[in-house]
């Protein structure tokens, strides 16, 4: 099962992108690789915590996921390069896969208010796009200072979710 995949935001990205950037007609190579990149930030930074936290599949490229833990490559050069843009359900241990499908989802309410799933992307957009006018959701590449915000966050959901 997929859980998130660069493709499914290829067009807000690239509808930023142009806006952004006043980009008309053709897009360039360099470009194209940029809107891939702003396409799987949001998804790299989560599977860069998976990485560092080892809960990487099975079949996972060691060398890949030790390029992520030395920061040598980012999450999202990992999603582009070895899944071919698209985060599935065995790139992750199956023991943590309840923990990433209540996280991945987006925060619903009970009666009495309280969360009954996380919230990645409201993490993510507070952490990575806080001023939408600078930062727009798609117009964001992280590099190790948004990671450190965003781990924090993640960090604290999980402990969050360990303790339902």
């Amino acid at each position: 099962m997929a859980i998130d995949r660069a493709d499914w935001h290829w067009d807000s990205t690239e509808k930023q992108y142009r806006k952004t950037h006043g980009v008309k007609g053709e897009l360039t190579e360099e470009q194209y690789d940029e809107i891939w990149l702003l396409a799987t930030n949001h998804i790299g930074l989560f599977l860069q915590w998976v990485i560092d936290k080892g809960f990487e599949g099975e079949e996972a490229d060691p060398e890949g996921c030790e390029k992520v833990r030395k920061g040598e490559m980012t999450g999202a050069e990992y999603l582009l390069a070895y899944c071919d843009g698209k985060l599935w359900d065995d790139d992750i241990r199956e023991d943590i896969l309840p923990f990433v499908e209540w996280y991945y989802e987006q925060s619903e309410d009970k009666d009495d208010g309280q969360d009954v799933t996380g919230d990645y992307l409201g993490d993510y957009v507070d952490c990575c796009c806080s001023d939408p006018e600078q930062k727009p959701v798609y117009g964001v590449i992280s590099g190790s200072e948004d990671y450190a915000k965003i781990k924090v966050l993640i960090e604290e959901a999980f402990a969050r979710f360990q303790n339902q």
